[in-house]
């Protein structure tokens, strides 16, 4: 279980304000199914699993996870007026990832919309889904993966086959991490891309983000390239 989670984000500078309601589970199919199933959630909740046994990626591809060796999260916000530009919001959650992981020495780049990798090497991902009540977008639900202390046996232990080869935190920085640490400083730099977003400051979104995308990627939910 992820012990002293709670806490430890609500420590970190500013999280305590933004943060409307945590909800750790010890194991779910997937954290975006649940996040989705809440009636009327608050604006930023976040939802936090341990394990997650059944997630998923774009176009309903398998996101693999491993028992409490990775981070399963989904935050959700409410619908945004400006939706011109909610595509940027995957961009922004990748962006979270990439500074988080600078602080263990890896550098990672966005590949547009919303995977990061690390030489080429997919080591977190992005999901976004719009939530509609009786036809209306009430929300936007932000999934995230993060591989964290899997190691490249976990990867191909039932063969799967990836688009991208898969990396994760300790095999690019051969140590075990902290996935506490790593989420709440993951939070801690989202709510500093949101206020951005909030202010209409949308070129500085775009600040990680490479030029590889694939055509299939780069549309955002509301059908729209940006």
């Amino acid at each position: 279980m992820l012990s002293n989670l709670k806490k430890i984000i609500l420590d970190r500078p500013g999280l305590d304000k933004n943060i409307k309601r945590i909800i750790i589970l010890e194991s779910i199919d997937s954290t975006n199914l649940y996040a989705k199933s809440l009636q009327n959630p608050l604006d930023s909740t976040i939802v936090i699993a341990s394990n997650q046994i059944k997630g998923r990626g774009r176009k309903n591809r398998e996101w693999k996870s491993f028992g409490h060796k990775n981070v399963a999260i989904s935050i959700i916000l409410n619908y945004p007026k400006d939706n011109e530009h909610i595509g940027l919001l995957s961009i922004l959650s990748a962006n979270s990832i990439v500074q988080s992981l600078k602080t263990y020495n890896i550098h990672g780049k966005v590949k547009w919309p919303n995977d990061v990798l690390v030489n080429s090497k997919k080591i977190s991902g992005v999901l976004s889904e719009a939530v509609f009540k009786k036809n209306k977008s009430k929300s936007i639900v932000i999934g995230v993966g993060i591989n964290v202390n899997c190691n490249k046996h976990d990867f191909h232990i039932d063969n799967f086959q990836y688009r991208l080869e898969p990396t994760s935190v300790f095999i690019e920085s051969g140590d075990i991490v902290s996935r506490e640490d790593l989420i709440a400083s993951f939070l801690e730099f989202f709510y500093f891309w949101i206020s951005a977003f909030k202010s209409k400051n949308y070129k500085s979104c775009l600040l990680y983000t490479s030029d590889a995308a694939d055509e299939e990627d780069s549309v955002d939910l509301g059908g729209r390239r940006i």
